[in-house]
């Protein structure tokens, strides 16, 4: 599925919500910022959200608020994703952790003492693991089915690694010395770089089905769209956002099945700095943001979010073609 928040065209795109248009300024592409259509029906999701300053993950549902659970953490973590049987994976700092999403417990930790600063963990349908983390520059390592090692891949040039994400061709995407998106091989091979201007510690990379990127770009607090030769076609948000929304750093995203993208807007590593913005903004296809939460009572500052409502956690999901869905 092609997540086309901006055209290059001169008409109007044909989209399915009223509020998906094309908009052209000086012959450019851009996503404009606006509100939401007053009479549209007020969104509600139901969404787990890492909380990287308070050290716990959060189940909300807007529908139905008795439902909603924590679960309180060691220590700080960066990567989440459903992978299956209704448990969730989370790097550690020295590997991965299995948590039951029904009962809200650990059951099962895999770890290496060689396996340092690690910030991000990826399961394959094969039953594969990829974690990377920031070591010898960045350091990749690839687990078979039975955790034990197969490859590892190191990037003595390249820092800063904080998400890594899947092409689909199983080539790795990932930020990388700031404002570096990266494409590369676990055989050790940097495939593509490119400079993303104003990123600043860039956070997360997808590859739509056109090959185009989407990029989070830290304290740039965008979401960018880029084509092969990396050109910005289309820019979400942007520092320090419109009056009354602060934006502050972008990082971990989800496009929704429906063409829109929920964001993170981190602001802040004390438990209390959620208070300054919301901690999730939600985006249309045309730029403007139709919903957003906020919470700094029960939430610090987010990084990671996937929004539940058509998903199935008792399957494999990953979002490989951009679009978070189940993998079977």
């Amino acid at each position: 599925m092609k997540i086309a928040f901006c055209r290059e065209s001169g008409t109007l795109s044909r989209m399915r919500n009223t509020w998906w248009r094309t908009i052209l300024l000086g012959g450019a592409c851009w996503c404009a910022a606006g509100a939401a259509e007053t009479n549209a029906p007020a969104l509600k999701h139901r969404f787990l959200a890492e909380d990287e300053s308070r050290a716990q993950l959060l189940c909300v549902d807007q529908t139905a608020p008795a439902r909603n659970w924590t679960i309180k953490f060691p220590d700080r973590y960066r990567d989440v994703q459903l992978i299956g049987g209704h448990k969730i994976l989370l790097n550690t700092g020295s590997g991965f952790r299995e948590y039951d999403l029904k009962s809200q417990q650990l059951v099962r930790e895999v770890k290496r003492p060689e396996w340092a600063s690690i910030t991000t963990a990826r399961r394959l349908p094969d039953g594969r693991t990829i974690l990377g983390g920031n070591q010898q520059g960045i350091t990749f390592y690839e687990l078979g089915a039975d955790d034990k090692p197969l490859r590892t891949a190191h990037f003595p040039t390249l820092a800063t690694l904080r998400l890594v994400r899947l092409s689909p061709r199983g080539t790795l995407l990932f930020g990388a010395n700031g404002d570096k998106a990266i494409e590369a091989s676990l055989d050790g091979q940097i495939l593509r770089a490119v400079t993303v201007a104003d990123a600043k510690h860039i956070y997360q990379v997808l590859e739509q089905p056109d090959g185009h990127w989407l990029v989070a770009t830290g304290y740039g607090a965008a979401l960018v769209e880029l084509d092969r030769d990396g050109k910005v076609l289309c820019k979400l948000g942007g520092a320090p956002g419109p009056a009354g929304l602060w934006l502050n750093f972008f990082c971990g995203f989800q496009v929704l099945k429906n063409g829109h993208i929920v964001i993170c807007n981190w602001t802040g590593h004390d438990a209390n700095d959620s208070i300054k913005a919301p901690q999730l903004l939600e985006y249309a296809p045309d730029g403007s943001l139709v919903w957003q939460w906020h919470d700094a009572e029960h939430a610090g500052s987010l990084h990671g979010v996937i929004v539940l409502d058509d998903l199935d956690p008792a399957v494999l999901n990953d979002d490989v073609t951009s679009v978070l869905g189940s993998v079977r």
